[in-house]
């Protein structure tokens, strides 16, 4: 099935389903093809597991192999016809080198200051993921993991254009800078490359 086979009518309220965010940047941005891909849900992740007070997730990826991150060759943008329109971003603590085991933020008890960057734009700037309840973001308490939820329709990441996160650990309760492993994964309605069409 297509994005566009895919799409779900309108909600009673009128809000914009994810399909639609998709479709309409896909338009505005000359990408006609878009609608015939396939669908999908997608989770992408990055982790610096050398200890910091400031990472770049993402840039540089195609550099590193699974299991510290699951984006290969094509690093830090989508392919010809793959998309993804972010919905959650979260971060967790990779606790060794090897990048295959995982501590909450909790348990450092670390706030995250982070930017997403979206080829040249950035589309987030200076947004806190905190333990504890921060107004509009906040963790669920359960699994102490820094999760930001996109309230909406999200962000589009298209093909073939570079994103990353910029983002700095901090100490919770002093907002002091903290030096730390830090992971990044970017939630969402995914496209993906549909041969059963016309190319």
């Amino acid at each position: 099935m297509s994005v566009a086979a895919n799409m779900p009518a309108r909600n009673v309220k009128g809000n914009v389903q994810a399909q639609d965010k998709i479709l309409y940047v896909a338009n505005k941005l000359g990408l006609s093809s878009l609608k015939y891909m396939q669908a999908t849900t997608r989770v992408v992740y990055d982790q610096s597991t050398t200890a910091a007070t400031q990472h770049t997730l993402f840039e540089g990826a195609a550099a590193r192999s699974f299991p510290l991150t699951n984006l290969g060759a094509n690093g830090n943008q989508f392919q010809v016809d793959e998309a993804l329109l972010v919905e959650q971003i979260g971060f967790f603590i990779p606790d060794a080198d090897d990048g295959q085991n995982y501590i909450g933020l909790g348990s450092p008890g670390l706030s995250i200051k982070f930017d997403l960057i979206i080829g040249n734009k950035t589309v987030m700037k200076d947004v806190v993921v905190e333990l504890g309840g921060q107004q509009a973001f906040y963790s669920d308490g359960v699994s102490s993991s820094g999760v930001v939820t996109l309230e909406g329709v999200g962000l589009l990441i298209p093909p073939q254009v570079e994103f990353k996160i910029e983002a700095k650990p901090m100490v919770n309760n002093t907002r002091a800078a903290s030096s730390s492993r830090l992971g990044c994964y970017l939630f969402g309605t995914g496209v993906l490359l549909n041969f059963n069409t016309s190319i």
